[in-house]
């Protein structure tokens, strides 16, 4: 067990509070090596956001909710394995905000973010082509666990791999510019990375479609 005691999770949004919230965010970005003006922090105390990037406006959002569920995850995560252990402790949760906004801004630093847009663009392009070509029924609440044709089997997989090379560019980025204090801190950035890659929903084909505006596609080309 890499949690020695579950109930420790208590802890955890104690220790935030103690590391001031939202400051704990900004007094991260302090140690991470980057233009600190090119990086803009929305912060929400109240609404559950996962913490996420806008590229575009240079943007990275967190919320308390959704930093501590992150914080929760990622420990029940470790705690299924036998591996090194990784004590709740305020320097730990700091270290964990840390590579999560290191993540985050590796997004915002990608120089290949608008080639891969450009490629998961031309493959939803090739998604909504497929739905009409097979004529598959968006409006059937089932339609994407039913058998689906090789092609657009073909073109999800596409997607996926498209989005892992997005998520690995990130995080080596972010590993790039983290500035670790300690050897625990690189570990736990190596294990973040990892519950990440092991858990981001890479989503199915009724996802693709309503996270990326496929029936517009189809639209358009009706």
């Amino acid at each position: 067990m890499t949690c020695s005691n579950i109930y420790d999770l208590k802890k955890i949004p104690i220790y935030y509070e103690e590391l001031g919230g939202k400051k704990l965010f900004t007094k991260a970005l302090s140690e991470i090596d980057v233009n600190k003006k090119s990086v803009h922090l929305f912060y929400y105390k109240n609404a559950n956001i996962p913490i996420c990037a806008l590229p575009k406006l240079g943007v990275v959002i967190i919320s308390k909710r959704g930093f501590l569920s992150f914080c929760y995850n990622f420990y029940f995560f470790i705690n299924s394995f036998n591996t090194k252990n990784i004590e709740i402790s305020k320097q730990n949760i700091f270290s964990i905000a840390k590579s999560a906004l290191s993540h985050e801004i590796g997004h915002l630093l990608d120089p290949n973010l608008s080639n891969i847009k450009s490629a998961s663009n031309e493959i939803i392009l090739s998604i909504a082509n497929g739905i009409i070509k097979y004529n598959i029924d968006l409006k059937d609440d089932y339609y994407y666990k039913k058998n689906l044709p090789l092609e657009i089997e073909d073109s999800i997989i596409q997607f996926k791999k498209n989005n892992v090379t997005r998520e690995i560019n990130a995080w080596n980025i972010g590993k790039t510019i983290a500035n670790f204090q300690s050897d625990t801190e690189r570990y736990i950035f190596e294990k973040i990375k990892e519950y990440a890659l092991a858990t981001y929903n890479y989503g199915n084909l009724k996802d693709i479609v309503a996270e990326n505006n496929v029936e517009k596609y189809i639209k358009s080309l009706l």
